[in-house]
């Protein structure tokens, strides 16, 4: 059952009510945030040309907020699989082989996500310590959306990899290729 528009719900989603929870808080954090970043640039905007009296700190959070829906938004994509793909090699295998480039690509996914995980934790218990300087927020704060967004790529890349592995049918290059062969 692969979506065909991002509001439908996936495979995995229409299984577990857990996971379909956590897509729906993903998607309302990143349309917070975005609507967020709106406010604060239009803040920025009229501060600086209306007033004539810019406000540094808008501009600081703005990008902040920036950072945090890129990697919210992130999880989301990974989640329903709807990131950006080159698919002309897919295209050209059969089923089997088409779920097992899927599933080495979601193994490479794992890997480099967990990696940064554990990389972007000491990063932002490095930084601690240091402060941005218009807003004074600790920039842990915002280094952790980085462990927070490749943590909830590693949780969407590890269910997907499940898929792949008991219902290969529900892979989506698999599914382009279902006249090609049976499974």
């Amino acid at each position: 059952m692969i979506p065909e528009h991002p509001d439908e719900p996936d495979f995995l989603e229409s299984k577990s009510p857990a996971l379909r929870a956590l897509v729906n808080v993903e998607r309302m954090a990143a349309a917070g945030l975005l609507s967020l970043t709106l406010v604060l640039v239009l803040v920025q905007v009229v501060s600086r040309y209306v007033f004539s009296s810019p406000l540094s700190w808008t501009e600081e959070l703005a990008r902040f907020a920036l950072v945090w829906l890129t990697f919210i938004s992130a999880g989301f994509v990974m989640a329903r699989r709807l990131h950006v793909t080159v698919d002309l090699l897919a295209a050209k295998l059969n089923k089997r082989a088409a779920v097992l480039m899927d599933s080495f690509a979601m193994l490479v996914v794992l890997v480099v996500s967990a990696a940064m995980t554990i990389a972007g934790t000491q990063f932002a218990i490095s930084a601690a310590k240091l402060n941005a300087p218009a807003t004074d927020i600790p920039m842990s704060v915002v280094y952790t959306a980085a462990v927070l967004g490749f943590a909830l790529i590693f949780v969407h890349g590890l269910l997907n990899t499940l898929v792949n592995l008991r219902h290969p049918e529900e892979v989506p290059e698999a599914m382009d290729n279902l006249e090609k062969e049976s499974f």
